[in-house]
């Protein structure tokens, strides 16, 4: 993305971030908290951080665009401008763009590298895992079923192993999702042709899975312990944190970025956690799980439909496990994310599912 598309679109957010702030409208938990940890890295930025580091400046745009973009979704669907098949179309679009940014990624890449090895390991497969829950919104099962095992079938090509598991936990509950939506007429034979659809899509899942013999062998040094050294790095910071003699290191934190200084290597966490606990300390994570705790109560919420539930609780997983071993909130590919979040949270409980002009 070139630095003055950036700032456009970043512009563009903030502006609706101070429109959607100032609607005369009471705000939901999640939108607060969503609110708070959003100023709570742009205040740390100008209290702590280094405009010219680029590691600096790199986690500002990550964290920007994928807070600040939630606010001109949500204010689009409160206006009633943004619906499910804007979404649908998003996917429509967004998807031969990423095919296409995945194989450039992919020649670059052995450009870059000396050698016959064409064993590629590419972020752009984070990007295919964010979009398995807009192929909920797709009505027309034939086209969802078909647009679920291409976005499967890159990300396990990119052959990330996190963007593995959180697609794997999205294509289950699909597949449930998928099972349980079956409609009362013909009963019987849309369940036989649900179920045969989705025994063809785990089939080919399966089959391509098998194919990538250096996934399979990226998977298997993970559960001997091969993690690309996070275990030294996840050490390093707690320990770093926990055996800081200033108490006021422990409450805020060693300020933005401060997981650089504390991982021993120079790199970020990959853990949004311990991210935050190395850069704002225990007031950073509490401020995170009330992001997750306000999803939770939306998830209980008992005026919202199935559907909808299913489909926060898909996205709420897949950004959980997220969290765990990558990057979450400072990704820039978190505008994925954001964009559904806003769509649920302001979308109408009453209206939801009804897009009869859907694909």
């Amino acid at each position: 993305m070139s630095q003055s598309a950036l700032f456009l679109i970043l512009g563009i957010s903030g502006f609706y971030f101070v429109l959607t702030v100032f609607l005369r409208e009471k705000k939901d938990m999640f939108f607060n908290a969503w609110t708070a940890l959003l100023l709570l890295n742009i205040i740390g930025f100008f209290l702590s951080g280094d405009i010219s580091n680029s590691s600096h400046f790199g986690m500002l745009k990550g964290v920007m665009v994928s807070l600040l973009t939630f606010y001109p979704f949500y204010y689009f669907t409160r206006k009633n401008m943004l619906q499910e098949k804007h979404l649908v179309y998003f996917l429509i679009v967004m998807l031969p763009i990423a095919i296409i940014q995945f194989v450039l990624k992919r020649e670059q890449i052995l450009l870059d590298r000396s050698g016959n090895n064409e064993n590629v390991v590419s972020n752009v497969a984070y990007v295919f895992a964010n979009l398995i829950p807009f192929v909920f919104f797709i009505r027309k099962r034939v086209l969802s079923f078909v647009i679920s095992f291409i976005l499967v079938f890159f990300t396990i090509q990119g052959a990330k192993r996190g963007a593995i598991i959180t697609a794997g936990i999205g294509l289950i509950i699909y597949i449930y999702y998928q099972l349980q939506a079956v409609k009362e007429k013909n009963y019987v034979l849309n369940y036989v042709l649900t179920f045969i659809a989705v025994s063809i899509l785990i089939y080919y899942t399966y089959k391509v899975f098998q194919s990538n013999e250096y996934l399979i062998t990226r998977l298997e040094k993970m559960a001997e312990g091969n993690v690309s050294n996070r275990d030294a790095i996840y050490t390093n910071i707690m320990s770093g944190w926990f055996n800081s003699d200033n108490i006021l290191n422990l409450i805020f934190g060693f300020g933005f970025a401060g997981s650089l200084k504390l991982s021993g290597t120079g790199n970020f966490a990959h853990n949004d956690w311990l991210e935050l606990l190395s850069n704002f300390g225990l007031i950073g994570v509490f401020i995170y799980l009330w992001v997750f705790y306000a999803a939770y109560r939306l998830i209980r919420n008992p005026y919202w439909t199935k559907e909808k539930k299913i489909i926060m609780i898909t996205v709420v997983i897949m950004w959980f496990l997220t969290t765990l071993f990558s990057m979450g909130y400072t990704s820039m590919n978190g505008y994925l994310r954001a964009m559904i979040l806003a769509y649920l949270i302001g979308s109408e409980n009453n209206n939801f599912g009804k897009d009869s002009d859907n694909i």
